[in-house]
């Protein structure tokens, strides 16, 4: 229901998983997905819920922090791996262009 709060165990139970290490998580079952977000102020994702109640505003998942990429937040975040397979982000790409 719209502004339930779960706790982490409430929320592993109903989605009936273990644990739920990411923040999106493409058909964490069959049915659906699962996004989990922080309004907190120091939180590392600008994530938001807009005006309406009804649209989310949301980050992704960065590029990993690596020797050649050492400020992920400043280049786009990839739809694709280098071997071309979808990451999290281009799987919630291509289910939301599909819907």
């Amino acid at each position: 229901m719209k502004d339930d709060i779960l706790t982490y165990r409430e929320l592993c139970d109903k989605e009936d998983v273990q644990t739920i290490q990411r923040g999106m998580n493409f058909r964490l079952n069959s049915k659906h997905s699962v996004i989990l977000m922080s309004q907190r102020g120091n939180a590392p994702y600008k994530d938001k819920i807009l005006e309406d109640g009804f649209t989310v505003e949301y980050e992704g998942h960065d590029t990993p922090k690596t020797e050649t990429t050492p400020e992920p937040k400043t280049i786009d975040q990839p739809e694709k791996t280098k071997s071309g397979t979808l990451t999290q982000n281009g799987l919630f790409i291509k289910a939301a262009q599909e819907y």
